[in-house]
């Protein structure tokens, strides 16, 4: 019978990645909108790349906040009901001194 925990949620690592990426993408899509605000490009495509960044890294930021929580309850639903613990620590225990 495997461990109660042995594999954890991948929720918490997710978080980060998308949290880092759309602050990063944020950023910079914002410094390059301030410098498109102050030389404007002859073709409106380059400045809805622009724009297409900064929504992207917003919607990637907004997407990491949200993930947080749902990691934390993610780590709770995974954790068997308090009163299985008990049964299932005696049910490893017995197999273990089984092997021995």
């Amino acid at each position: 019978m495997p461990p109660l925990m042995s594999k954890p949620s991948g929720a918490a690592p997710a978080t980060l990645v998308y949290i880092t990426l759309g602050a990063i993408m944020t950023v910079w899509s914002g410094i390059w909108y301030m410098y498109l605000s102050n030389n404007p490009p002859q073709h409106q495509v380059i400045s809805y790349i622009c724009y297409g960044f900064l929504i992207t890294g917003i919607v990637l930021l907004v997407i990491g906040v949200i993930l947080g929580p749902i990691s934390r309850w993610a780590r709770h639903a995974e954790l068997p009901p308090s009163e299985a613990t008990p049964t299932a620590m005696q049910t490893e225990q017995t197999a273990a001194n089984r092997a021995v």
